[in-house]
């Protein structure tokens, strides 16, 4: 796996389609994510969490989480890291913070030694959130490719916006788009966030069941074209807010 040590910042004007003025302030501006195949997850694991605590890694206090990957067909990820960034300041100053850590050098290290091998990166911003997903540690993610924006976005918010008047909502859910990376196939992720993968599958038995599942598929038809699917269960979090 690796983190980029030279950093482009990335600049998005959002259409009013897109705006959200959603009441949580503590939501990142800008997400780092690294997919990869690690063959030995013990080894991986113990190896991410001892280079959060390295000293010029700890004092920084980034919000990171790394999780585990299931179910997800083609993409031979078995995991993925997470860097939450609530400013593009931000972004930089970790880019500076990892290109200079010994902390991170035997962390690539220990990694190549057990055969990790890197999938994908990409750079995604949160363009619409509900909920308050902090304490959640399972969650499901489709990756699509939107065509048409106008069309897909305001029947996914109205059929999204459905989920509170079940008990099987999720705890938070959201769009992303993708700002760097692999928009050849896919310019957005849709998450649902849960407390435990119990409820993920609750939610996925019911939700495709409803009315409001069922107008969205009709409404958005071409609109938007589903790459892949997965579940993420968390099992390092650093940080979070």
């Amino acid at each position: 796996m690796r983190f980029g040590i030279t950093f482009a910042l990335a600049f998005f004007a959002f259409s009013n389609v897109y705006a959200d003025n959603h009441s949580e302030p503590n939501y990142s501006k800008f997400q780092s994510n690294y997919y990869f195949t690690c063959p030995e997850p013990m080894a991986c694991v113990a190896a991410f969490k001892k280079m959060l605590t390295a000293p010029e890694i700890a004092e920084k206090g980034y919000e990171v989480s790394l999780m585990a990957l299931a179910h997800n067909g083609w993409d031979e990820s078995t995991h993925m890291v997470s860097f939450y960034f609530k400013s593009a300041e931000r972004y930089l100053e970790a880019g500076q913070t990892f290109a200079g850590s010994p902390a991170f050098a035997q962390f690539l290290a220990a990694g190549a030694s057990v055969g990790v091998e890197n999938r994908s990166e990409t750079l995604t911003t949160h363009s619409i959130v509900k909920g308050d997903s902090r304490g959640t540690r399972s969650q499901v993610t489709w990756t699509i490719d939107v065509a048409d924006p106008v069309t897909f976005v305001p029947a996914w918010q109205k059929m999204s916006d459905s989920f509170g008047q079940y008990p099987w909502a999720p705890k938070a859910y959201g769009l992303q788009t993708t700002l760097l990376g692999n928009q050849g196939w896919a310019t957005h992720e849709v998450w649902a966030a849960f407390d435990t993968p119990v409820e993920a599958l609750n939610f996925l038995e019911k939700f495709y069941l409803t009315p409001e599942f069922q107008e969205y598929d009709e409404v958005t038809g071409d609109a938007a074209r589903l790459v892949r699917s997965y579940m993420a269960n968390s099992i390092v979090v650093s940080n979070e807010d």
